[in-house]
């Protein structure tokens, strides 16, 4: 177990990086392999180099909050629904068109600085907690510790406002139109743009995607009023729409919980 601020968190695991037969980390650069990559741009991490690791299935399915590790000094605060996919599929198995702008690219930074720093010698030390109000936890650890690797203070949540309750005020304020002076939606929009960013590169009128797939695309969880309530998904009242109205997109169709037809606007 290990103390940070007033949470405690459990050990996970090492990271090891997968070595050949004499012990050097085997280095990858899975950006070759996109059969599009001549018809879009490397973002800021995408030109690797990547290595490959797992660890342990028995964390599977646990939601929360994750804390990185380089020696003895916190780098990385992240949340997750599901700790072994976010590292097993995402940071230690970088998929070649996540190098790409408008792919995954904190699976990029953060699989490279790891890389780094294990080449440096230094030891990369994974803990978790598990939790359901894992926003508001990684949102107080980020602005308290400022670790290196992280980019921004955390996804935005309502101070004093329960989860369950932010859920509830998300749909009374869309249903009765409050107006933008008042509290909308409240949206966690970082990764919002990649949806935008998909969108943008398709050459139909309409695309179907499933819930599934657009978490993939934002490489995080819709909050569970997407879920729940079709108001979420309308065209506008909300910052989120924004993602797809401004690229001429509109959502044509809800199955909840299933899928989203997006159509082009005409």
């Amino acid at each position: 177990m290990l103390k940070i601020d007033q949470y405690e968190f459990k050990y996970v695991c090492n990271i090891t990086p997968e070595t050949d037969n004499n012990g050097n980390i085997i280095e990858y650069s899975p950006q070759e392999l996109y059969t599009k990559k001549q018809n879009v741009e490397l973002h800021e991490y995408g030109k690797g180099p990547f290595c490959k690791f797992k660890i342990p299935n028995c964390w599977a399915g646990k939601e929360g909050v994750y804390c990185i590790y380089s020696d003895d000094q916190l780098v990385y605060v992240g949340e997750c629904v599901d700790l072994s996919k976010r590292f097993n599929i995402g940071y230690g198995n970088i998929a070649p068109r996540n190098c790409f702008k408008g792919g995954q690219s904190t699976n990029c930074k953060v699989n490279n600085f790891i890389l780094n720093e294990i080449k440096q010698g230094r030891t990369i030390k994974l803990y978790f907690l598990e939790t359901k109000e894992r926003y508001k936890v990684e949102k107080e650890l980020i602005e308290k510790f400022h670790p290196p690797w992280n980019s921004q203070s955390g996804k935005n949540v309502i101070s004093n406002v329960s989860v369950s309750n932010q859920i509830g005020m998300e749909f009374n304020t869309a249903k009765n139109k409050y107006s933008s002076n008042k509290t909308v939606f409240c949206v966690h929009n970082d990764g919002y743009e990649k949806l935008s960013a998909y969108l943008q590169r398709i050459n139909r009128d309409s695309a179907k995607l499933t819930f599934k797939e657009i978490e993939e695309i934002i490489n995080r969880p819709l909050p569970q009023s997407a879920y729940r309530y079709r108001a979420w998904w309308a065209n506008g009242g909300h910052s989120h729409s924004n993602y797809w109205l401004s690229v001429g997109w509109k959502v044509g169709k809800v199955a909840l919980g299933n899928y989203i037809v997006f159509l082009r606007i005409r």
